[in-house]
């Protein structure tokens, strides 16, 4: 609790995001083995902005990019835990934890700390629980230093031009869903009680809405979307 409470009245240096992430990585979480932190806040209009990092080979500090190409970046497996799609926030690697920021009620963004070695079940709990200590403070924190952002993508030089979940019809909805648990047309046509050829005619729309080519790429897409 001591060492906690030192990082509160560390915050006070108003260290940059940078050096928090730094700090996390060489000192508060080193007894658990943290080699990597990175730090994000998450829009008001669905972009990302990395604000802060350690550990990483390539740097992201400060770019701010569409939602869909965070997701993109973080893969199926993290973007399930942001989405709350998974049981906890560990990946299945053991070695890979990702935790809220919260502000004011809601997301302000995540934490994602990662881990030289996979870590056993008695030690998550523990590390899960400092873990959520210091992203409370952070998250006080960055909503201060570093309010969430209410500016388009557009004034990003960036066309949004992403689906919106009301382009698929409640029908396609449930296909695509069935797409992701990995349901055969013949399986969808059976739970849903449609024709197969039905079936192959409203994925063929779903593929047009989403701008992909086969039921992998859909329920990727679906997934890095947040609509499962």
């Amino acid at each position: 609790m001591e060492i906690m409470q030192g990082f509160v009245g560390w915050l006070a240096n108003k260290p940059t995001p940078d050096e928090i992430s730094r700090a996390l990585v060489t000192d508060y979480l080193r007894p658990y083995g943290a080699c990597t932190v990175r730090l994000g806040r998450l829009n008001k209009d669905d972009s990302y902005h990395y604000l802060g990092q350690y550990g990483f080979d390539t740097n992201e500090t400060g770019k701010l990019v569409p939602g869909q190409i965070w997701r993109q970046n973080v893969g199926i497996e993290i973007n399930q835990i942001a989405a709350g799609h998974q049981p906890g926030p560990w990946t299945t690697t053991d070695k890979q934890v990702l935790i809220e920021l919260r502000a004011k009620g809601s997301i302000y963004g995540w934490m994602n700390v990662g881990f030289t070695n996979p870590k056993k079940a008695e030690e998550k709990s523990e590390i899960v629980k400092s873990c959520n200590f210091y992203a409370m403070a952070i998250s006080l924190y960055l909503s201060l230093t570093h309010p969430q952002d209410f500016s388009s993508e557009k004034d990003l030089g960036v066309e949004k031009g992403l689906p919106s979940v009301d382009s698929l019809t409640k029908r396609q909805m449930n296909i695509l869903k069935g797409m992701v648990d990995g349901k055969t047309n013949h399986d969808l046509a059976t739970q849903l009680g449609y024709s197969v050829s039905t079936i192959r005619h409203e994925t063929m729309r779903i593929y047009q809405a989403l701008a992909v080519s086969d039921r992998r790429e859909a329920a990727q897409r679906a997934l890095e979307y947040g609509w499962i």
